[in-house]
């Protein structure tokens, strides 16, 4: 997409090789969500590959660690509410 935007529609016309991430920058599954979010910050990466061995286990997009950011906060909002109440 970055290619696309820089140099215009002909790129579609080229091989894939001409344009792709040549050194890919990876996780892997056990790898927490703050060293994530730190590589995706650092590199500018929306979107990283999971690797597992040598293995392809996914793909995880910083739309995935904000969604669990907020559902982290969502909880420990709700345990503070009840904290309070009890308190």
């Amino acid at each position: 997409m970055r290619v696309l935007g820089e140099r215009g529609a002909g790129v579609l016309d080229e091989p894939i090789s001409a344009v792709m991430t040549r050194k890919v920058v990876s996780c892997r599954p056990a790898d927490t969500v703050a060293a994530i979010m730190e590589m995706m910050t650092m590199g500018k990466f929306r979107h990283l590959p999971v690797i597992d061995g040598e293995k392809v286990v996914g793909l995880i997009s910083i739309g995935d660690i904000v969604k669990w950011r907020v559902g982290e906060y969502e909880m420990e909002q709700e345990a503070l509410r009840e904290y309070i109440k009890t308190a």
